[in-house]
C-alpha cells in the first residue's frame, strides 16, 4: 500500500512538472486568472507550480533533508534586503500619487519577486537527477515548438492577406487576456511581442543554441540527421525575428556575439599550437605568435561591426520605428533625447533617467519594492512631459508606473546595496556555468552554455522588463543549477 502510494505522489509531481513546462508559454491565462483572480504574470505555470510547493517544497524544506543549493544564498539575502528595504519605505516621505493603497502595492511588487524565486528554487532542488531535467527539458521544447507553430500560423496570415480571421482572434482571446495579434509582428501565446522575443531569449534560444553548440539532444530521434533542438534553433531564430522586438534582437546578437569570442579564442590557441609544431626558428615563432591574436583581433572587431550593422540595416529597412536610425545628423540638431524620440525609443530613456533619480535621492536600501512610481511627478525630467506616452501614463492611466528596466528597478527600490547583492547572484551563476562547461555529462555542459547564454541575454533584456514575475530566466537558472549537483559533476577533477 505504501508503494502504491509513493508511486502515486511521485506521478502527481511529474504530471505538475510537466504541466509547468508546457504552460510556460502562456504569460497571461484568462481562464484562470478570471476564476481564481490571479494577475501575476504566468499564471497558468504558477498555478501548477503552487500545487508542488504545497505538496512537496513544504514538505522537503522541513524536514532534515531538505537542502537549498548555495548558488541560492544570495538570493536570500537579496529577499531579505528587498523586504527591509519595503518595511523601511514607511518612513520615506511617498508622495500622494494615484493609489493610496503602499501596502497593498508592496505586497504586489514583493509577491511577484516570490512567483519567480518560486520557480527558481523549486526547478533547482525538485529536479536532482538527470532523468528528471531531461523529463522538463522536453516538455519545455514541446510547448516552444507550440510557440512556434502558432507563430509561424500568425506570420502566414499578415504576410499573405496583411490581417488575421476572426477565428484567430478568438482562439488568442482564450490565450491571453487582451487577445491581440499584432499588424506586421507575431506574438506567439505571450501577451505581446516584446515577451514572445523575452521568453524566447530567457528560455528556448539558449537551451536549443547550446544544445545545437554541444551535439546533445534531449530526444532521442533525429529528422533528416537533425535533432529537435537543431530545427527548434533554426524556427525560434525566425520566430524572434518575426516578433520585431528591438531589445530581443539586440539580447540574441549579444549572445551571438559571445559564442562568436569563444569560438575566435579556440581558434587563435589552435594556430598558435601549430605554429608552435611546424616553426623552429624563435624569431619567426615570436613574431607569428604576436601576429596572429592582433590580426584576428582585427578580424573579430569587423564580424562584430558587421553583424550589428547589418541587424541595423535590416530593421530600418523593416521597422518604421527604425527609420531614422542611420540619421546621425538628428543628434546633432535634437540632441540625444530627440534622436531617441524618432526612434521610438524616448519614452525609455525618460524612465529610466527618471528611476536614476530616484536613486540619488535614496542610494543606499532604494524606496522599496514597488514605490518608485510614486516619485514619478517629482522626478520625472523636464523632456519628458512632452512626450504622447508618457502624458498618457500620468494624466490619463490608473496604475502606478515603473521604470520599465529591471536594472533601474533594483537600483530605485532596493539601493546599491540590493543591486548589488542581485548582480552577486548572478556572478555566482556565471561561475555555475563555467563549472558545468568542464563536465563529463553532455547535459551538464549543454546547461553550463545555456546558463552562460541566458545571463548575457538577460543583461540586455533587463533593459526592457522590470517585472520579476517573468519565470523564465528563472527556471533556465533553476534547472542549471540543478544540473550543478548531479553527480558526478567535472571530468578532470
Amino acid at each position: 500500500m505504501k508503494a502504491k502510494l509513493f508511486f502515486i505522489y511521485q506521478g502527481l509531481q511529474f504530471g505538475l512538472w510537466g504541466a509547468v513546462g508546457l504552460l510556460l508559454p502562456l504569460t497571461s491565462f484568462p481562464w484562470i486568472t478570471q476564476r481564481f483572480n490571479i494577475h501575476s504574470v504566468a499564471p497558468a505555470a504558477a498555478l501548477p507550480l503552487g500545487l508542488l510547493i504545497l505538496v512537496w517544497f513544504l514538505p522537503y524544506t522541513i524536514t532534515s533533508v531538505g537542502r537549498l543549493p548555495r548558488q541560492a544564498i544570495p538570493l536570500l539575502v537579496f529577499i531579505f534586503i528587498a523586504l527591509l528595504s519595503s518595511l523601511l519605505s514607511i518612513t520615506l516621505p511617498l508622495p500622494p500619487f494615484r493609489s493610496p493603497n503602499v501596502w497593498g502595492n508592496i505586497r504586489e511588487a514583493l509577491l511577484t519577486l516570490g512567483v519567480g524565486v518560486a520557480f527558481y528554487l523549486l526547478t533547482a532542488t525538485w529536479f536532482n537527477t538527470s532523468k528528471r531535467i531531461e523529463f522538463l527539458l522536453q516538455t519545455i521544447q514541446i510547448g516552444g515548438i507550440v510557440i512556434i507553430l502558432w507563430s509561424f500560423v500568425q506570420a502566414f496570415f499578415w504576410y499573405t492577406q496583411k490581417g488575421y480571421p476572426a477565428w484567430m482572434f478568438a482562439i488568442q482571446s482564450h490565450l491571453t487576456s487582451n487577445g491581440r495579434l499584432f499588424e506586421q509582428r507575431v506574438t506567439g501565446l505571450a501577451f505581446e511581442p516584446s515577451w514572445l522575443a523575452h521568453q524566447l531569449n530567457l528560455l528556448y534560444l539558449p537551451l536549443w543554441l547550446a544544445a545545437t553548440l554541444k551535439r546533445w539532444s534531449a530526444f532521442r530521434f533525429r529528422i533528416v540527421g537533425l535533432s529537435v533542438e537543431n530545427l527548434c534553433l533554426l524556427a525560434g531564430g525566425a520566430v524572434l525575428f518575426l516578433s520585431f522586438s528591438r531589445v530581443g534582437w539586440l539580447a540574441f546578437l549579444c549572445a551571438l556575439a559571445y559564442v562568436i569570442l569563444r569560438a575566435h579564442l579556440a581558434l587563435i590557441r589552435w594556430l598558435r599550437d601549430q605554429l608552435q609544431k611546424h616553426l623552429h626558428l624563435n624569431l619567426a615563432r615570436w613574431v607569428m605568435r604576436q601576429a596572429i591574436p592582433i590580426g584576428m583581433g582585427i578580424l573579430l572587431i569587423g564580424i562584430y561591426v558587421g553583424l550589428f550593422f547589418s541587424a541595423g540595416y535590416v530593421l530600418s529597412r523593416l521597422d518604421p520605428r527604425m527609420r531614422d536610425l542611420f540619421r546621425f545628423e538628428f543628434l546633432r540638431t535634437e540632441g540625444l533625447a530627440g534622436y531617441a524620440n524618432r526612434l521610438v525609443f524616448a519614452e525609455r530613456l525618460v524612465y529610466w533617467q527618471t528611476g536614476y533619480r530616484i536613486f540619488s535621492d535614496y542610494p543606499w536600501l532604494g524606496v522599496g519594492l514597488g514605490n518608485a512610481g510614486y516619485f514619478f511627478p517629482q522626478k520625472m525630467v523636464a523632456f519628458g512631459w512632452a512626450l504622447t506616452e508618457v502624458q498618457d501614463l500620468m494624466f490619463r492611466q490608473t496604475f502606478i508606473p515603473n521604470t520599465k528596466s529591471l536594472w533601474v528597478r533594483l537600483l530605485a527600490e532596493t539601493g546599491i546595496v540590493g543591486f548589488a547583492v542581485f548582480i552577486t547572484w548572478l556572478y555566482v551563476l556565471w561561475v555555475t556555468g563555467r563549472s558545468l562547461s568542464h563536465a563529463s555529462s553532455g547535459l551538464q555542459r549543454t546547461l553550463g552554455w545555456a546558463l552562460w547564454l541566458g545571463l548575457i541575454a538577460l543583461l540586455v533584456e533587463g533593459f526592457s522588463v522590470d517585472t520579476f514575475a517573468l519565470p523564465y530566466f528563472w527556471t533556465l537558472f533553476g534547472i542549471a543549477t540543478a544540473a550543478s549537483t548531479l553527480k558526478p559533476q567535472l571530468s578532470g577533477g
